[in-house]
C-alpha cells in the first residue's frame, strides 16, 4: 500500500464570524449525504490545481478515471498525450463499462496531462466567437484613441496562467484568474517616448468608448483601478454565468476569493469586493447538492477496490511511475488519486 498523503482542502470548512446568511459563504461538504453517481467533473475537480497535487510535482502522461459501483461494477475512461502532444483516448479494458466523455469532460481530464500556454486554448471552442467580437471592438477603440494619442499600443492581450500568478504576486492584479487568460481582455498603454504614461486623463476616454461598444473599463473597477484595461464582460461571475463549464478554472482559487471577501467584511469594505462575492455566490449555486469530497478526515482507500482497479489497469498501457488514476468508490464513499508519489483519499458527500 502506498503512503497516504495529506490534502488541505476547504471542502468541509465552515466560515465563522462573517455576515450571517451571506450567499458567498462556503457552507461546506455534508458527508452524511450519500453519493450515488459521480460525473467526471466531480472526480477530477477536487485535485485540479490543488496545492498538494502541485507539490507532488506529478507530470503524468496519462490519466485513468474509474468509478466502482456498490455492486463492484467498474466504469472507466482514460486519456493520454500522443506523439503530437494531442490528447487521445485509451481503449477501455475488457470487463469494464466504457465511458465516452463529452468534449468538455475531455478538457477536464486533459487538464491533468497537458497545460496549454493559455486557458483560452483549452476553451476556444466556446470562446472563439466572443473573442473575435472583442478583438474587433478593441481595435476600433484603439483606432479612435489613436486620433489623439498616436503612441497608444496594446501591451497585453492573452495572458498565461504563469504570468497571471506573477501579476498577482506583484500586486498588479487582484485575481488569480483574469479575463486575459480567456482572451477577453486587453491593456492599452499611451507612451511618452519609451515610457508608459500613467496619467489617468490619457485613459479617461475609455470610459465612454467602452460603454459605447458594450465593454467594461478597468478605470471603473472598485478596489483595483486599472485605467488602461478593457474587457468583454463585467466580471468573473458574468463569465461563469455565461459559460458554467469555466467554473473548473475558478474553483481551485476559492480559498483566495473567500479570504478576500472575509477581510473586506471585517474591515467594513465589502463594497470593494462585490465582484468577488458575486463570483462565489454563483459558484455556490452551481455546486449546491452536487457531489463533493472532504479532505478534513484522513481516509484510506479500500484495498479490495484498489486491487480490482489495478487488475484492469494491467490490461492497458498504464505506467505506474508516470500516470495517475482517480478512483471513485461509491460503496465506500471515497475518492482517491493514485500516483507513484502516494495515494490521496477523500470522503464523499454533497455540497450544502
Amino acid at each position: 500500500m502506498l503512503p497516504l498523503i495529506s490534502l488541505s482542502l476547504l471542502a468541509c470548512s465552515f466560515l465563522k464570524d462573517s455576515v450571517e446568511d451571506a450567499t458567498w459563504q462556503d457552507l461546506g461538504c455534508d458527508t452524511t449525504q450519500k453519493v450515488s453517481t459521480l460525473a467526471i467533473y466531480d472526480m477530477v475537480q477536487p485535485f485540479y490545481e490543488t496545492d498538494t497535487f502541485l507539490q507532488l510535482n506529478i507530470k503524468p502522461t496519462a490519466i485513468y478515471v474509474a468509478t466502482v459501483g456498490v455492486r463492484q461494477e467498474v466504469e472507466m475512461t482514460a486519456y493520454k498525450l500522443d506523439s503530437l502532444n494531442q490528447i487521445a483516448s485509451i481503449t477501455n479494458p475488457a470487463g469494464t463499462i466504457g465511458v465516452t466523455p463529452t468534449w468538455v469532460e475531455q478538457a477536464y481530464l486533459g487538464a491533468f496531462i497537458h497545460t496549454p500556454r493559455y486557458l483560452y486554448d483549452r476553451w476556444a471552442r466556446i470562446l472563439e466567437a466572443d473573442r473575435n467580437v472583442f478583438l474587433a471592438k478593441r481595435d476600433s477603440i484603439k483606432d479612435i484613441m489613436a486620433e489623439k494619442h498616436k503612441s497608444i499600443r496594446v501591451i497585453s492581450d492573452l495572458r498565461s496562467v504563469a504570468n497571471q500568478r506573477k501579476y498577482l504576486s506583484r500586486k498588479r492584479s487582484a485575481s488569480p484568474v483574469s479575463m486575459h487568460n480567456f482572451g477577453l481582455a486587453a491593456d492599452f498603454a499611451v507612451f511618452r517616448g519609451r515610457k508608459v504614461s500613467n496619467t489617468f486623463s490619457n485613459y479617461k476616454p475609455l470610459d465612454t468608448l467602452t460603454a459605447r461598444f458594450g465593454l467594461t473599463w478597468g478605470g471603473n473597477f472598485v478596489g483595483f483601478m486599472d485605467p488602461g484595461h478593457i474587457q468583454y464582460l463585467k466580471n468573473g461571475a458574468t463569465l461563469v454565468e455565461k459559460y458554467p463549464v469555466l467554473r473548473f478554472e475558478f474553483e481551485p482559487y476559492r480559498a483566495f476569493y473567500l479570504n478576500t471577501v472575509e477581510k473586506a467584511v471585517k474591515t467594513g469594505k465589502i463594497n470593494r469586493v462585490v465582484d468577488t462575492a458575486d463570483l462565489l455566490t454563483l459558484l455556490n449555486e452551481l455546486r449546491r447538492n452536487q457531489p463533493c469530497s472532504c479532505g478534513k478526515v484522513k481516509k484510506l482507500i479500500n484495498s479490495g477496490t484498489l486491487e480490482k482497479v489495478k487488475g484492469y489497469l494491467q490490461k492497458t498501457p498504464y505506467n505506474e511511475l508516470n500516470d495517475i488514476v482517480i478512483i471513485g468508490d461509491l460503496g465506500q464513499q471515497t475518492l482517491s488519486l493514485v500516483s507513484s508519489k502516494g495515494i490521496i483519499t477523500l470522503e464523499l458527500g454533497k455540497w450544502r
